[in-house]
Parts: C-alpha cells; structure tokens; sequence
C-alpha cells in the first residue's frame, strides 16, 4: 500500500516499536539561542541520549555536554549547510544540496528531525533525496529553521519531509 506508514510491519513489530520509543532518548535540544523541547523519541546513540542536546547551528554535529560544543565552536569553520544557495531574499536563504555527497550532514538531519517528526523514517537509503535548507541569515552565519527534501528520481514533484523548527 502507497500509503502505508508502518511500511509493511506486523502488528507485533509495531507494538514493539511504539513500547520501545515512548520514552525521549532527548528533552531538549539547544540549537544557537534556541531551547526546544523534543516532541518524540530518536535512535541517537547512547552516549547521546541525555536531558539537553547541544547541536552546532551550522554543521549539524551534536554533543551531550555544552563545553564539547563551546570546544567544536572555536574548531568549526562552517556557517552555512552544504550545497548551493538558490534562493535568498532580505532575511532568508535556501540551500540545495544531494544527500548522497553530503553523508553525515544529511544523517545528523535525521537523527534531529526525527524529535520533531514521528514518522520520521531513519532507515531509508538516503542517497536517492535531495534535501533544501531553510536558514535565517545572521552575521556570524546561516542558521537552519526548517527543510525538506524529495526523491530525486520520482516523476512526481511531492516532498518526502518537511520540518520547520518550533521556537526558532
């Protein structure tokens, strides 16, 4: 079925899968200025589930402890997302990038979509999306507030996600 959410899974696995993720692997995630509140749960690794998550605004690296992140911060040279800018206007860009050259961007993506979107799938091939990145433009760099992204073979022109950060 096209339309099919749990993409084929018996019952059992399915109840399975919602015990195994009612609880948040994160509460919060700082993003730049941005403290917000994980909606749903996302597969992070252990060492990442934690009470607050700090991500760089730029390339998307997350870390469990706010001084990991302040260290990254004076390593990082990135201010924008990978790929091209496409669209800009007095306060906005958008950045248009293939996900198949930009691996762990696009994965990082996921992993902090997913606290946001529940049916956010993680285990779809990657490689066959492109991704566009909503950014507020400030002076020290671009900062995401939201993308989307469609497959990039698909004779229709529908979006496979779309994600707006709340509080930003």
């Amino acid at each position: 079925m096209a339309n099919d959410v749990h993409h084929g899974m018996a019952a059992n696995a399915i109840q399975e899968f919602y015990e195994s993720t009612k609880v948040k692997s994160v509460e919060f995630i700082c993003l730049g200025d941005a403290l917000i509140e994980a909606w749903y749960y996302s597969p992070f690794p252990k060492e990442y589930q934690c009470k607050i998550l700090y991500i760089c605004p730029f390339c998307l690296f997350f870390y469990s402890k706010k001084t990991e992140l302040e260290a990254h911060s004076l390593r990082c040279k990135i201010r924008c997302p990978p790929g091209d800018e496409i669209y800009r206007d007095d306060k906005v860009s958008m950045f248009e990038f293939d996900a198949k050259q930009q691996k762990v961007y696009t994965e990082n993506l996921g992993y902090i979509a997913r606290l946001f979107l529940d049916h956010k799938n993680l285990a779809v091939e990657l490689d066959a999306f492109y991704f566009y990145i909503l950014c507020e433009r400030r002076a020290d760099g671009y900062y995401i507030v939201g993308y989307f992204s469609k497959q990039k073979d698909s004779s229709e022109n529908n979006l496979s996600c779309i994600m707006v950060f709340p509080n930003v």
